[in-house]
């Protein structure tokens, strides 16, 4: 049943809140050590190539974050609990590996994270927790994500591959990313919004945007999404 709300802003109960805040802070510290894992391994060049953008429709609250240390994570609250299904900016700084080893000159390598590049991330970071969940016994005791971090992956990440055939295979409904070159996630059902504010009408979907720093929960930045693809932002109310 689609959700009818006659202001900009949307209600969220504490347990929510509490989750997405834990939640977030996770999320984000397992797409930087997977950054963190790249930077060491792809060409410079590429990391130079990216640089930072803002969406095309920004939150005015965006104006005031720092733009090199905060993302914007997209949550959707689903039938399954709340999924992230991409992010928008990042930065990472890593050593030059041709400085010393005392941190006296950094690098700084700049992780656009627009579209293909989020999705992306979540190809590595999904095929990553698949491989680590098949071959565990024989990886010893240092697999690249922990006990922790794959329970993150499989509570709050969403299958992603560079082909159809998994998501196939395992029934599941999906949605074709037309990046750069096709990427498949499994498709989340958004909850269908209705916006009634100033005598206008907006239909959509509601989506939770959620800011975090390098370390810290800094807010929600809940929105409709339009059904031409842009977004129009409201104020998140916590039930008291």
């Amino acid at each position: 049943m689609r959700k009818i709300i006659f202001s900009q802003g949307i209600g969220y109960g504490k347990d929510d809140v509490h989750e997405l805040e834990s939640a977030s802070v996770k999320v984000r510290g397992i797409y930087d050590k997977t950054l963190s894992m790249l930077s060491r391994y792809w060409p410079e060049s590429i990391w130079k190539r990216w640089t930072l953008d803002r969406p095309a429709q920004a939150s005015p609250a965006d104006e005031d974050k720092d733009k090199s240390s905060t993302i914007f994570q997209k949550w959707i609250q689903g039938p399954t609990g709340w999924k992230c299904i991409g992010c928008e900016r990042h930065n990472v700084e890593s050593l030059d590996a041709n400085h010393a080893s005392d941190g006296t000159s950094k690098h700084e390598y700049i992780f656009h994270n627009g579209r293909h590049q989020s999705m992306l991330l979540q190809v590595i970071i999904w095929s990553q927790y698949e491989e680590i969940t098949m071959f565990h016994p024989f990886l010893g005791d240092t697999p690249f994500f922990t006990e922790e971090e794959l329970e993150v992956i499989s509570t709050y990440f969403v299958p992603t591959y560079v082909h159809e055939a998994p998501l196939i295979q395992l029934g599941k409904s999906y949605k074709k990313h037309n990046t750069k070159f096709p990427i498949y996630q499994e498709y989340i059902s958004a909850p269908p919004l209705m916006l009634q504010f100033g005598g206008e009408v907006l239909e959509g979907t509601w989506m939770t945007g959620v800011y975090v720093d390098q370390a810290n929960f800094l807010g929600l930045g809940p929105y409709l999404k339009n059904t031409d693809g842009t977004r129009t932002f409201m104020e998140p109310l916590i039930d008291s």
